[in-house]
């Protein structure tokens, strides 16, 4: 298996993609700088090699995405590989959200096959590896108030700003 991984710019900071031949494994939320995207890739996996020239369909995507185009990733190949059979089908679940609707954490558990899981439903999306292309940052509480989103308690605001951009009319199909 030999992973890559490439560093981008968007219009909301420095994002990063790894993959292998079977898929995406890995996203990031967008950073500050292109030294923390470095850094957090690095924690990523020790055997991931840096490739500028990997991934520039999706790379063009996710910009196009940042930058205020609807996109949507459920066709994006993902390598799910070593996650719980539960993860998987939240995951799946998640990438059925389209964009710009949100969906609590109870009704992800149900439509993963697990009524009553919406605590499980919780920490798939809090251990989603891949965000954006499985659009965790549409999945609300059960109140309809946002939680849980990235490592940064800033992070919120970036679910808040990415639900109000792809709930813009005027993006494009």
């Amino acid at each position: 298996m030999t992973l890559k991984h490439t560093i981008f710019k968007t219009d909301f900071g420095w994002a990063a993609i790894q993959g292998d031949h079977l898929g995406i494994t890995r996203s990031s939320l967008p950073l500050s700088s292109k030294r923390s995207c470095e850094q957090e890739v690095s924690s990523w996996h020790p055997e991931s090699k840096y490739d500028g020239d990997s991934f520039i369909g999706l790379r063009h995507r996710l910009q196009s995405y940042f930058s205020g185009c609807r996109e949507d990733f459920h066709d994006v190949k993902l390598n799910l590989h070593g996650s719980s059979p539960f993860y998987k089908r939240a995951w799946i679940v998640c990438r059925s959200i389209p964009p710009g609707e949100t969906r609590t954490y109870k009704w992800l558990s149900e439509q993963a096959g697990s009524p009553g899981a919406a605590r499980a439903a919780g920490q798939a999306m809090a251990k989603n590896q891949l965000p954006i292309l499985v659009p965790c940052h549409r999945v609300l509480g059960s109140n309809g108030t946002l939680t849980g989103f990235g490592a940064e308690s800033k992070q919120l605001e970036l679910k808040e700003k990415l639900l109000r951009m792809e709930r813009k009319p005027n993006l494009i199909l």
